[in-house]
């Protein structure tokens, strides 16, 4: 298509030069990228039309072989590409340390436009070792919103559980093959064998992540062909027929959730704003119970307050405020209405150990039908008092030891790593997010992070 991208794009390229690849992989590889290059229009100036391309090469690290600095005109370009050089390796191929490494040093900046896309395509020679990484990373795309897809020429389960969405289902493909699909057909065609595994985390629900396997000696051109349509030709707002499919309702599994809301005199009045619109934006990606109280269906949503003014752990005072619990609100409208006219600051010390302690003991025991995954969300703008310190252990500890997953939202200029790590779930890098040290608080980012967290807690039954 001479108009392919329709909109501003950057794409990225991830060769596998690790351990085990031969050069005719690495040619095969490199004929791919060509192929897809030809149909695509390259940006070769200042002027923001087409794509922008760079190419990188990984094995257990990442290097850069074609930067979107290096403009060059598309005969060039795929000359460049032609000419890259076959290296043996000796390291395993970690795809998940190199979507990371792209992530966060390649994508840096976004182009400007509300359609602005950011693809990157990563070949594969078979199973990457690093599953946490992986799924690490797709938490990370999906929160920056680049769309990852996988070529594979062997199996990739890692990959393939962190990609699958609630809505995989599978089905036969041609000569015999198996083939699933994670949501619309347009952007999500996964090639391979079996189905995505029953546990894991699944944090694409987007159906935008794709997996596409192409075992040696088999023809790879119709699915380029269609990945070019569906994905690299994408227009947003002419979605190409062809490429439309329409997604059944899958199985769903529901959460209860808590919020601890810092508004200790820590926090500073734009920080507390910037807390209440992360809540308002997050509560959007649950799926609140009409009957909270009796139904089984539904996610159910409490928000508790700390610290109030003059509180200490040898008093009788409560150590937080129970905004709402699990059962008072029927929609997200009421919830949002009650932060926006209600949630006030307390200004009293942080004390987010009995916090927590307070959390466990009245929002989630004792009430009715308990859904099979419950979190609670920390939202914290410094450390908690150094008379909390041993209790917000003990009891992050319990919490996690429960079953409860905890995540951390950490904002502000001030903050205690050792606290930090004591508190959020295992691992920290799907748990923790850490904001505003240096800049001020990319709160978008943040929502799309915990709105992959909250995925990931939707396993099927």
């Amino acid at each position: 298509k001479p108009d392919c991208p329709v909109h501003p794009t950057e794409l990225v390229f991830a060769l596998d030069q690790s351990r085990g690849v031969s050069k005719r992989d690495f040619e095969r590889m490199k004929d791919m990228v060509a192929s897809l290059l030809r149909g695509v229009r390259v940006r070769e100036n200042s002027c923001p039309v087409g794509a922008r391309v760079a190419v990188l090469s990984y094995d257990s690290r990442t290097r850069h072989l074609i930067r979107f600095s290096d403009t060059y005109k598309k005969s060039r370009l795929l000359r460049e590409v032609e000419a890259l050089p076959y290296q043996e390796s000796a390291d395993g191929g970690e795809v998940g340390r190199a979507m990371r490494f792209i992530a966060r040093n390649v994508f840096k900046r976004t182009l400007p436009g509300p359609h602005a896309r950011r693809i990157a395509t990563f070949f594969s020679s078979g199973q990457s070792a690093d599953a946490q990484a992986v799924t690490t990373a797709t938490m990370e795309f999906s929160a920056l919103d680049i769309v990852p897809v996988v070529i594979a020429f062997g199996p990739v389960p890692a990959v393939r559980r962190a990609f699958a969405g609630p809505g995989t289902r599978g089905g036969e493909g041609r000569g015999g093959e198996r083939f699933e699909h994670s949501g619309p057909a347009r952007r999500a065609l996964l090639w391979g064998q079996g189905s995505a595994a029953s546990t894991g985390f699944r944090i694409d629900d987007t159906g935008t992540f794709q997996v596409i396997m192409v075992p040696s000696g088999a023809d790879h051109s119709p699915a380029l062909e269609r990945l070019q349509l569906c994905t690299f030709c994408h227009d947003v707002c002419k979605p190409d027929a062809a490429c439309q499919e329409a997604r059944p309702p899958s199985p769903q599994s529901y959460v209860d959730a808590a919020f601890l809301l810092d508004s200790s005199r820590q926090v500073d009045a734009a920080e507390f704003e910037g807390m209440r619109v992360f809540l308002a934006a997050l509560l959007d990606h649950f799926e609140v119970s009409e009957e909270p109280e009796t139904s089984v269906t539904g996610d159910r949503v409490a928000l508790v307050s700390h610290a109030p003014l003059h509180f200490r752990p040898d008093t009788q005072k409560s150590p937080v405020r129970a905004e709402f619990n699990l059962t008072t609100y029927r929609s997200r409208r009421l919830m949002k209405r009650h932060m926006a006219e209600s949630v006030q600051q307390l200004n009293g010390d942080a004390f987010i150990g009995h916090a927590l302690q307070w959390t466990l003991d009245h929002v989630f025991v004792g009430t009715p039908n308990p859904r099979r995954s419950r979190a609670i969300f920390v939202i914290s703008a410094g450390e908690t008092s150094h008379l909390d310190r041993e209790t917000l252990r003990k009891e992050s500890l319990r919490a996690k030891c429960q079953g409860y997953a905890l995540f951390v939202l950490s904002l502000g200029p001030a903050w205690n790593d050792k606290e930090l790590e004591d508190l959020a779930s295992y691992p920290l890098d799907q748990h923790l997010v850490q904001l505003g040290r240096i800049h001020k608080p990319d709160l978008r980012y943040s929502v799309k992070f915990a709105k992959s967290f909250i995925s990931s807690l939707r396993r099927k039954s």
